[in-house]
């Protein structure tokens, strides 16, 4: 056969460069000797650059990163629970953590258009419901959520709930496996029990019952909500994740690592507000290489389990569990998640001490920067479509040093 005419001009072609160097060389050692030098001046500096200056270094991931995303289509970390395949996105995503004192109230606005609403509630205060509720109504126009999770059935997570079922018109509700009954001393105790006495309460599986007026409005006014799909935050074993949102062009996950069945199963959780407060589900929020990291009230009693099937992600911003409790937050979990920024929900001289300085120091590990909600005011998280984060605020004024001063202990779990 014939050699390639293309083939063959351009071996031609290296062979007489090549000839060419050579010759350059013989001629002018010294040119050759002092553009070596000039490679290697270059390549010391840059490495030096790269391991000395986190800016740099950080610039350089981020490249490389991206630039993996693009030739793969994929994030490399194979264990996220289903978003192994995620591509950039053009949009923007934004975390809101609103202030509502000695509570949680999470909201979300996906690149796609989608939003959700994670927990909303706190201690009784005065107008406190009003203004919840006008602060949401601002963010959320059209008056409609895709998605609702209740993570636990503590007042301070769901107490504004029903309201807020009363408010939006609500497609896709999670909430934990525990039915519910009124409050022992509940003036709306025989109503509200007759109205859940005529739901269909057979997906919930758990035999434990949470008899507080607060979850019972919920839960009646969930599984009450029209054109609405329930879902319980259960997984099937450690091994799946049950409960995963994403958008069809598959540029963002929101992965939900919740009790397993047989954990719900095993688990008598009575009055006990560790094991309450363990159900919450700990969600892994991915976007353009940026992952948040969202907690609910988890604790000592569910961490180490999150932590054993995360092994380790890395991650970028971490919402602290439980306010600061120095029961959350363990070193376990903050170890397989290492986040860089933290956000603290408490309230102002909250009667917790929330957040302690425990839970402070252990998320201090891997942080850099830390708000919190008492100091801040509303905290809003965004990732852009370059895949930079931004932290905006009501009340910039802390400083990281006062960010990160706790209470030694704290009063209350």
């Amino acid at each position: 056969m014939a050699a390639d005419p293309k083939k063959k001009a351009q071996t031609k072609a290296k062979n007489q460069a090549k000839r060419q160097v050579k010759k350059a060389a013989k001629k002018n050692p010294g040119i050759v000797i002092a553009l070596v030098a000039l490679v290697i001046v270059v390549v010391v500096v840059a490495v030096v650059l790269y391991l000395k200056v986190p800016a740099v270094h950080d610039a350089v991931e981020n490249i490389i990163s991206r630039q993996s995303s693009t030739n793969n289509g994929a994030n490399n970390n194979t264990n996220q629970g289903g978003n192994s395949n995620l591509v950039l996105g053009e949009g923007e995503l934004k975390v809101h953590f609103i202030d509502v004192g000695q509570g949680d109230c999470i909201y979300i606005q996906f690149p796609d258009g989608k939003d959700m609403l994670i927990d909303c509630g706190n201690e009784d205060k005065p107008n406190m419901p009003d203004s919840v509720l006008a602060n949401l109504q601002s963010r959320i126009p059209d008056g409609k959520l895709d998605y609702l999770m209740l993570t636990h059935s503590d007042k301070d997570h769901v107490g504004y709930m029903d309201e807020v079922l009363d408010k939006f018109e609500v497609s896709n509700i999670y909430m934990p496996n525990i039915k519910a009954a009124p409050g022992k001393s509940s003036a709306r105790k025989a109503e509200l029990q007759n109205q859940i006495d005529q739901l269909d309460t057979s997906m919930f599986t758990d035999p434990d019952t949470v008899d507080t007026i607060v979850y019972a409005e919920f839960f009646w006014r969930a599984l009450s909500e029209p054109n609405c799909t329930i879902h319980l935050n259960v997984d099937a074993d450690e091994h799946t994740n049950s409960n995963i949102i994403k958008d069809d062009a598959n540029t963002y996950s929101l992965v939900f690592y919740c009790m397993t069945a047989a954990k719900w199963a095993s688990t008598s959780l009575g009055e006990d507000a560790y094991k309450l407060n363990a159900v919450s589900p700990v969600g892994i929020l991915t976007y353009n290489n940026k992952r948040i990291v969202l907690t609910g009230d988890s604790n000592k009693n569910n961490e180490p389990d999150i932590a054993a099937r995360i092994g380790h992600i890395d991650c970028d911003v971490l919402k602290a569990a439980h306010h600061g409790s120095d029961t959350s937050s363990l070193p376990v979990f903050v170890d397989a998640v290492t986040c860089e920024y933290v956000v603290f929900c408490c309230g102002t001289g909250n009667k917790y001490d929330h957040p302690t300085q425990t839970a402070i120091n252990s998320v201090l590990k891997y942080a850099t920067t830390i708000y919190r909600t008492d100091l801040n005011g509303n905290i809003v998280l965004t990732v852009d479509s370059a895949g930079e984060l931004r932290f905006s605020m009501d009340d910039t004024s802390p400083t990281q040093a006062q960010e990160r001063i706790g209470a030694d202990t704290a009063k209350a779990a």
